[in-house]
């Protein structure tokens, strides 16, 4: 077996043996000096050195002699002097190394003898090896080398060694903290783990060495490690002294004793080097000193000031869990039930469900078990274990309906609800208790939001602030929408209101979050306090998942107000958190999508479906926002269902096509569904997607409608939006469109001054893709030669000095396209919004007609189900959708069914556009005939179209 991770050490002895003398291999039992020494002597060998080894576990007095015997000419009975002389001689002739391992088990005998010979031939070619825990010759000249721990990737690939399989990382952490490093103590885990499975247990051969360790203290050190490791494998002195009964000072010293089995840090913490040494101690305490010592370290903390009431909840809910009988059950279950809703400094949440499931052991009242019970369902929830989820849910909610108490049921509904899925099976039924009517044909969201503000309100009356806070939080999550802000805010203010009266430090983090992003929808720049005041309590908490929200946070106000660089660091420490990776996708693409980094977006969506749930959303946004309309034309078209959270992103995505496509009945939609959140900001994702102030998109459509004045108003007061907030990126896209305004109402210096503004800002942020429009804004104001324009009720059409105005039609939009993309080829599936499809391929392959076919029959059981329970609007919308896939499958399909073929729809578009056009030419070769004349002679039709003319014309587009 090759030597893993003693690189550096085989140099230096290999060096040392170079230079001759006196050597020590110092370090602990099984830290690998023998492996060592003997792969040091094999290479001395190779390099030409004479080579003698042996052992001081022999017997007294016969160390040196066996050593000699390997020698020419060295005699067995001889004085020092001659011995020195007899090797002085041999090394004359090669380099000589007399090795010795375990010198600390060498009598007196051999340690004068080593001593001797270190000192009169260390001028000679005379290496002296010796291997030894610690130098038991303190006035002999010699060189140390150290033998410490391997680090982590070492004992992983030593795992792998012993083992023949590559362990996890979890698992290779876990033996590293226990072995220490110490390679004995890995290998025998590992055989342990590889034949058990068992990642806590230790073997006889560790516990051994462990025990000779502890053999050499004094018993009063030994007596306090014993208590330390009750506290686990790191502690401090102030809280180990109530244990001991000691002062601190002394029991410092006695610690210092033990400075090879422990480590101090510069803050006086001291730790276990090796974990098994915790454990072994630990098991050799009986049971009732357990139990007292656990008990008397929960009354340590909560003696010393900042222990237990704010920093180590978890430390003193693990102490009064193992103190068993020596606490009252009662104070116990305060701290478990304490420690799981603290944010914690470390606290995971698996640790929170240990906590969750302690408590449940210790719960009489039955109303309490309900109460933790969907606590920890929550908990299960937030982490997917769904499937451990539901089976307590249901015993939660039996157990609520037999103690016939409507609130508990409510609660449990909501439970539910809230959890993946928004399962509102439940709601009926308690909205029935709560209220003593029955529900009707009410929404699900519109029963869980009765519901949520019925228990906030008997909880404010009755004084229940624990009953308050899940009324309000839930409340808030069962409303959460785009122009619910202003209650959402109020409720949050509620909310940390409560927390801050029950010292609830989690709740008061969450209430701060929820109400900067309420802030900030409603355009308030006081969001920028609450949320420094959220990361301000999520950095002291030091809880992971609080302080990755806080990292998110950040990344996103940095990024709205034009950090772009500071808000990429944050998203790259992101990375390193417990954060939902679809969350983190989506803050790197809103990054790149604002600086207008289309190749790097295009790499992104390469790879990020996997990951994110809703992939062709933010793909058509990519796509319509750097050119592309057919890909978003296509998306909206279908129609997806998506949840309350997009429903912003939703609304900016048809507004952007609405314009790109010039489609007025689009364009006339994206209006009416704006227009009720006029004032407001598009916050998607409960604050992880920003898509600017509703005015900005409003303006745009007026823009499109060329309603220049109503643009100007509209990208003035989006502007207003975004400079109330500080949003630079967004005040410079509304000035943007502000100045195309008012240089389209021909107010040339004000909108020629706001484009140099707006080049200048975007340089200095970086926004490249906004310096470009800003140039083609430019361009553009150079007189045209013709003009082929939407004006919002008709098309404005001008060459050669004559102007007309047709009506709409589908013919002059395909060649408004083409004109748009002068040169570019343009299939004429594209043109019908059908998109670029090739070949002769089938429009449903197999396996599409399979996932039809699963779809139906699950929407089939979605429908009856809903109807076995009255939830008609449910059923309704089921049904809508069963509808919408078979009118697909009919348009996918010819004849009795057969499979279309995809140069069918090729075909048809080919005919389709041509014929549009043509006839479009046609009517101007009566209104207009020298440009109908140069658009014949131009424009290219057929599977793709295109406009290529022999002399290039400046269009006004």
């Amino acid at each position: 077996m090759r030597l893993i991770g003693r690189d550096e050490p085989f140099g230096l002895l290999r060096d040392a043996i170079k230079q001759g003398g006196l050597v020590l291999l110092t370090g602990e039992s099984g830290i690998g000096k023998t492996t060592l020494l003997d792969a040091v002597l094999a290479q001395a060998r190779q390099d030409g050195a004479l080579v003698t080894a042996g052992s001081c576990w022999s017997s007294s007095g016969e160390t040196w002699p066996q050593l000699l015997r390997a020698l020419p000419g060295v005699p067995e009975i001889a004085g020092l002097g001659a011995l020195a002389s007899s090797l002085a001689d041999i090394a004359r002739q090669q380099p000589l190394v007399i090795a010795l391992d375990d010198l600390d088990h060498a009598d007196s005998e051999t340690l004068e003898v080593l001593g001797f010979l270190a000192r009169h031939t260390r001028f000679e070619r005379v290496t002296l090896l010796c291997a030894c825990p610690d130098s038991p010759l303190p006035s002999a000249r010699g060189r140390v080398v150290p033998l410490s721990g391997l680090g982590l990737e070492h004992v992983r690939e030593l795992m792998a060694q012993v083992s023949g399989e590559e362990p996890d990382a979890e698992l290779a952490a876990g033996i590293h903290r226990r072995s220490g490093g110490n390679p004995f103590f890995v290998e025998e885990l590992t055989r342990l783990w590889q034949t058990t499975g068992s990642t806590t247990a230790i073997t006889p051969a560790v516990r051994q060495t462990v025990r000779s360790w502890l053999a050499r203290l004094p018993e009063p050190v030994v007596r306090v490690l014993s208590a330390a490791s009750v506290l686990g494998r790191e502690f401090h002195c102030d809280v180990l002294s109530p244990l001991v009964g000691d002062p601190v000072p002394r029991i410092q010293r006695r610690l210092d004793a033990a400075l090879g089995l422990l480590v101090c840090d510069v803050d006086g913490r001291y730790s276990f080097a090796h974990g098994v040494v915790r454990d072994t101690l630990y098991e050799g305490l009986d049971e009732d000193e357990v139990c007292r010592l656990h008990a008397a370290a929960v009354d340590a903390y909560e003696r010393i000031p900042g222990r237990a009431g704010g920093r180590f909840p978890s430390e003193v809910a693990h102490h009064a869990y193992f103190a068993g009988t020596a606490l009252e059950r009662a104070r116990v279950l305060k701290y478990l039930l304490a420690a799981s809703r603290d944010p914690g400094r470390r606290l995971a949440p698996e640790e929170r469900i240990r906590h969750y499931r302690r408590a449940l052991e210790l719960v009489d009242d039955p109303h309490t078990r309900v109460k933790v019970t969907l606590d920890l369902v929550h908990e299960l929830q937030l982490t997917g274990a769904t499937g451990q989820a539901w089976p307590m849910f249901h015993e939660a909610a039996a157990l609520a309906r037999d103690l016939d108490d409507p609130e508990l049921l409510a609660r449990a509904a909501l439970t539910l609800y809230r959890g993946p899925g928004g399962d509102g099976v439940m709601l009926a039924e308690a909205h029935t208790r709560l209220f003593g009517e029955t529900s009707g044909q009410s929404a699900a969201m519109d029963l869980a939001g009765r519901i949520a503000e019925q228990i906030a309100g008997l909880a404010r009356s009755k004084g229940d602030d624990e009953a308050l806070g899940f009324g309000l939080s839930a409340r808030h999550d069962v409303i959460w929408g785009l122009g619910t802000a202003a209650e959402r805010e109020r409720l949050a203010g509620e909310l940390a209101a409560v927390a801050r009266r029950t010292a609830d430090a989690e709740m008061e983090q969450y209430a701060a979050d929820l109400r900067w992003v309420a802030l900030l929808e409603l355009g308030d720049p006081t969001y920028v306090d609450h949320m420094n005041r959220f990361v301000a309590l999520a950095e002291s908490s030091h809880g992971p998942r609080a302080s990755a929200v806080a990292i998110a946070d950040r990344s996103i106000v940095a990024a709205l107000t034009g950090r772009f660089a500071e808000a990429e660091a944050l998203l790259d420490e992101l990375r390193t958190q417990p954060h939902p990776a679809f969350m983190a996708h989506h803050l790197r693409w809103a990054l790149l999508l604002q600086q207008g980094r289309f190749d790097e977006l295009a790499r992104f969506h390469e790879t990020v479906a996997q990951d994110y749930p809703f992939p062709r959303l933010i793909e058509a946004i990519t796509a319509v926002q750097s050119g592309d309309c057919s890909v978003a034309t296509r998306y909206l078209a279908d129609r997806p269902e998506l949840p309350r959270m997009l429903i912003p992103l939703w609304l900016r995505l048809q507004a952007q096509v609405a314009v790109a496509a010039n489609d007025p009945e689009l364009r006339r939609q994206a209006r009416a569904e704006l227009r009720p959140y006029e004032g407001l900001w598009l916050v998607s994702l409960y604050g992880g997607d920003i898509s600017g102030p509703v005015a900005i998109w409003l303006a745009t459509l007026d823009a499109a409608e060329g309603d220049w004045d109503a643009a100007v108003s509209g990208f003035r007061e989006a502007q207003r939006c975004a400079d109330v907030l500080g949003a630079v990126p967004w005040s410079l896209e509304a000035r943007t469109g502000l100045a195309e305004a008012l240089l389209a109402t021909k107010d040339l210096d004000a909108g020629l001054a706001l484009l140099d503004e707006v080049e200048r800002e975007a340089t200095r942020i970086g926004m490249p893709h906004l310096v470009d429009r800003v140039g083609r804004i430019r361009a553009a104001q150079r007189k045209p030669d013709a003009e082929f324009r939407n004006t919002g009720e008709v098309w404005e059409l001008s060459l050669g000095g004559l102007t007309i105005h047709m009506p709409d039609a589908k013919g002059l939009r395909d060649l408004h396209t083409l004109l748009s993309a002068s040169g570019e080829p343009v299939p004429a599936q594209r043109l019908l919004s059908v998109g670029p499809l090739p070949g002769a391929d089938e429009v449903l392959d197999e396996t599409a007609k399979a996932s039809y076919a699963r779809r139906l029959a699950e929407l089939d059981a979605v429908i009856e189900r809903a109807t076995e329970l009255g939830e008609e609007d449910r059923a309704v919308a089921a049904d809508r959708e069963r509808e919408a896939l078979l009118d697909q499958l009919r348009a996918a399909t010819g004849f009795a069914g057969r499979t279309r073929r995809l140069n069918d729809e090729a075909e048809r578009a080919r005919k389709t556009v041509t014929a549009r056009i043509r006839d479009t030419l046609r009517k101007l070769d009566a209104r207009h005939p020298e440009l109908a004349r140069h658009l014949r002679e131009s424009v290219v039709t057929g599977a793709s179209c295109s406009y290529q003319p022999k002399e290039q014309l400046r269009w006004r587009l």
